[in-house]
């Protein structure tokens, strides 16, 4: 049964509609500078429809503004936290490895490592040409110590480095619980405020917001869920995971917690003491740092601080192929113990097929007979708290131990050598006397050896070891700038479908105006009709 001011009802709401239109278009505008802003729409429906006593069809009642919808596209969304993660994956390793490129470039330049190891052979030339004036001896040893001290430093900034970003880590794992803990209390509000079916859409934007930035630390999958409360009434419920674990349900936060690795439980036997592995602190499950999926700055960050190469060096555990400061460190190693036992023992590294490989023509330092003819099988180059001395057995100089003990961060040159030079050992043999220099002489075939290194010659594997460096760099920058322009398409496709277009409103805004005047005037009319029908009419 239709009211005697049905007409009036049906105008009205025509009214009302524009109204809550304008309202909606008003609030996109004051909003459309808004970082994460998404543009909302009035969901508009005609309002039910009253049938005929009569039987002869239905009529119209007019239209509603129903709810308040956002314009997002959730399948973008997932495609923007997959690219920003890798971004922030090179984003973090370009950071640390801009910073290793500075020390490894440090060593072909003219005071760096290829240059020190000139000076030394150099100065070994020098005193196989001389006479035994003490001064060469000294300057030889003198070089030796600038080198080893050279490459001593270079590694004590690697692992400087290497305790940074375990400290950054910590930072991220915070940064992450930050966030979830943000993002649960954005839930709460969400639901209080839509418990009476409302959209709480500012707050969903935020919420958007705050997972954006979460995914550039570590990746996440986030999805809303329908479920049935107890009361029967339709409820949603927001979970994030991150690298395929729970981290947000709903109203509860399952927090990531930083620990210490016990001394035992080192990844690389050159890992510094401290480092950090993660779990979750409400739950017995561990937070996988080498999983395939991990992503964000979270992973850039555990790459440089624990990638190894795979566990290329013995001792070291797996952990990711990349190569991080580990891997850089082990190379060092290879380095000085390659460099010692050359110059000691002149001998190849060791070698499971034929571990006591010479080199053509070099001849060790403990080979070698000193200024008081004597042959104490004195070493060259040792480790910090290391044998000064090799005893000889049937197959020659004991170095059990020697070199796997030896690293970047403790070899030097033979402290009984830098107090008395005398006991620098130059003859071959005892009857050539001391004006015989072969030992030392021999050290320049070492230099030019193209079979001590794999790379090649001592100063190839130098050279290299810095171009490696550099390539790794530029790589992870090109990646960094190659992810970030994905990320940036994504984002420009998400703000087509998401943002505020200022022309778009306007005609919003008109069409809706004109609307509320038609609305309006219609008002007006049926005014007009019931004024004359009801004073005039009877009149």
């Amino acid at each position: 049964m239709r009211s005697s001011f049905f007409e009036f009802h049906v105008a009205a709401s025509g009214l009302f509609t524009a109204k809550s239109q304008l309202a909606v278009t008003s609030h996109n505008i004051a909003n459309a500078a808004e970082p994460g802003y998404c543009r909302q729409l009035g969901l508009q429906r005609a309002t039910t429809p009253l049938g005929f006593n009569d039987g002869r069809g239905m009529v119209g009642t007019g239209s509603e503004v129903y709810g308040v919808a956002q314009a997002r596209d959730i399948f973008l969304d997932k495609k923007y936290w997959e690219q920003r993660g890798v971004r922030g994956e090179y984003l973090g390793k370009t950071t640390q490895l801009s910073m290793m490129e500075n020390v490894f470039n440090e060593m072909g330049g003219s005071d760096g490592l290829a240059s020190a190891l000139d000076d030394f052979f150099a100065k070994a030339s020098d005193l196989s040409t001389t006479t035994n004036d003490s001064t060469y001896r000294i300057n030889l040893i003198q070089t030796a110590n600038t080198l080893a001290e050279m490459i001593n430093t270079e590694a004590m900034a690697l692992r400087k480095q290497q305790i940074d970003a375990n400290a950054e880590i910590a930072i991220v794992a915070e940064q992450i619980n930050s966030l979830g803990v943000q993002i649960a209390s954005l839930n709460k509000q969400i639901a209080l405020l839509e418990a009476d079916g409302s959209s709480a859409n500012d707050l969903r934007d935020e919420r958007a917001r705050l997972v954006d930035e979460l995914s550039e630390l570590v990746n996440l999958e986030a999805k809303e869920l329908d479920y049935t409360l107890i009361s029967g009434r339709k409820a949603k419920r927001y979970v994030v995971m991150i690298n395929g674990y729970d981290f947000v349900n709903q109203y509860e936060v399952n927090p990531l917690a930083v620990e210490e690795r016990p001394a035992a439980g080192k990844k690389n036997p050159m890992d510094a003491e401290g480092l950090y592995d993660i779990h979750f602190t409400g739950s017995s499950a561990p937070f996988d740092l080498y999983h395939l999926r991990l992503k964000g700055q979270l992973k850039g960050l555990i790459d440089i601080r624990d990638g190894n190469g795979a566990a290329s060096v013995p001792g070291s555990q797996a952990t990711v192929s990349y190569k991080g400061i580990p891997y850089y460190m082990n190379r060092l190693n290879n380095l000085v113990r390659t460099l010692a036992k050359a110059i000691d023992e002149g001998m190849y590294p060791n070698d499971p097929n034929d571990p006591r490989l010479p080199i053509q023509d070099v001849v060790g330092h403990v080979n070698g007979w000193n200024l008081m003819g004597d042959q104490p099988g004195t070493l060259f180059f040792t480790y910090e708290g290391g044998p000064e001395a090799l005893s000889f057995g049937v197959s020659g100089p004991d170095d059990t131990g020697l070199y796997e003990a030896m690293d970047c961060l403790n070899f030097q040159v033979n402290p009984a050598l830098r107090a008395n030079p005398a006991l620098l050992n130059c003859s071959a043999s005892e009857t050539q006397g001391e004006s015989a220099y072969d030992v030392t002489k021999s050290f320049s075939l070492v230099k030019a050896d193209p079979s001590l290194f794999k790379e090649g010659k001592l100063l190839d594997f130098v050279t290299g070891l810095s171009s490696e460096m550099g390539i790794d760099a530029a790589q992870a920058a090109k990646f960094e700038a190659r992810y970030e322009d994905v990320a940036v398409s994504i984002d420009n496709q998400r703000i087509a479908v998401s943002g505020v277009d200022l022309n778009e409103e306007m005609i919003f805004m008109i069409k809706n105006q004109q609307l509320y005047q038609a609305a309006a005037r219609l008002v007006n009319t049926i005014n007009g009709i019931y004024d004359f029908m009801i004073n005039r009419m009877g009149a």
